[in-house]
């Protein structure tokens, strides 16, 4: 049995950044354990999850949820082994995801939506992937919100990042032709020869008007928007009438101070005329559907026969350089940190 020790390194906040987040918002440091209370369960965790929605918990404005403040843990989903336990619904021996922060080692009760995991679904991992919150955003998000029919385009942005791919594999497996927007054209050349995307546009090209008309010659009826910005008024132009437009995300401004609004041209007229829906959503609307996204998901991989990448950075002291490489769009697949002490699958 691991004996636990009587302090967990973590990410501490050391700054709420004021501009593009960057490790020095961030430092390393132990923080004491202290005996289990009855309920109470101790997580040796073996990875992290880092994700997009972690931009919005390190900013001073008003968001969907608290963020944290100078001094505090970083959030953070991770997955881990129960090593000692004081409850009834948890064992020595479960392998656990939840909202443990990013840490190595968590004391909860249970109560930081904290599920057990089936090893027959995949490698532990994807409980903060495929089979965990970026699955339940891009299933929920596209079927509920979107709701493709057979034979229309989806475009989503931030295409091959780990909700942008399950995006595309949603999509396609009912019917749809699949567009991912992407940063770099090695990530156009990958979406398309190697991650399923019948098309794929760089952002970032000088000619990203023709490029989304050629992938897109039958427009755009579902548009899966990771990014906001400048991207989502180019993309606008190309939507069909009563096409949908998912409000998921807006890295493309997490440079931007809190005082600073994500201002564009954002062309009303056409969301008049063409009778467009846009709609934001959060996952957590739908937690008690998880197992819902999760069986489909898991019959989309076993046609499929892949599961999607993983970008995995090692070590908890590289986490805050995992946050800023995602963050920068470096990653492809999931982005996740790996801890320790022993990769289980």
């Amino acid at each position: 049995m691991l004996v636990p020790p009587e302090a967990s390194r973590c990410i501490v906040v050391t700054s709420l950044p004021c501009g593009p987040i960057n490790e020095a918002n961030f430092n390393l440091e132990m923080r004491a354990l202290r005996p289990l209370e009855p309920g109470e369960f101790l997580v040796r965790l073996h990875w992290l999850s880092v994700d997009p929605f972690m931009v919005s918990r390190l900013r001073a404005e008003a968001n969907y949820t608290a963020g944290v403040s100078v001094g505090d843990v970083m959030q953070a989903y991770g997955v881990g082994r129960v090593e000692a336990t004081n409850s009834s619904q948890y064992a020595h021996g479960d392998f656990v995801t939840g909202f443990f922060g990013m840490r190595e080692w968590a004391i909860d009760n249970g109560e930081s939506q904290v599920r057990k995991i089936d090893p027959a679904l995949g490698p532990v991992q994807t409980a903060l992937g495929v089979f965990g919150l970026a699955g339940i955003t891009a299933y929920f998000g596209l079927m509920e919100v979107g709701a493709p029919k057979r034979g229309e385009t989806v475009a989503v942005s931030a295409g091959v990042g780990s909700v942008g791919l399950l995006v595309g594999k949603i999509a396609a497996f009912h019917g749809c032709r699949t567009v991912a927007i992407v940063g770099s054209d090695e990530k156009v050349a990958a979406a398309v020869t190697t991650l399923g995307f019948d098309a794929a546009v760089n952002r970032r090209s000088a000619r990203l008007d023709l490029d989304l008309a050629q992938a897109c010659p039958d427009g755009v009826d579902v548009y899966f928007d990771n990014a906001g910005g400048d991207l989502y008024d180019s993309v606008l132009q190309h939507m069909n009438v009563g096409g949908r437009i998912i409000v998921c995300g807006r890295v493309a401004s997490a440079h931007l101070a809190e005082t600073k609004l994500d201002v564009g041209p954002r062309d009303a007229n056409a969301i008049l005329v063409k009778r467009l829906r846009k709609q934001g959503f959060l996952a957590t609307d739908y937690a008690s559907r998880a197992p819902e996204a999760i069986a489909t998901l898991a019959e989309i991989i076993r046609e499929g026969g892949t599961l999607p990448p993983e970008d995995v950075v090692d070590g908890i002291d590289q986490a805050p350089r995992a946050l800023v490489r995602m963050l920068r769009g470096d990653n492809i697949g999931k982005q996740l940190v790996y801890i320790g002490p022993e990769k289980v699958t």
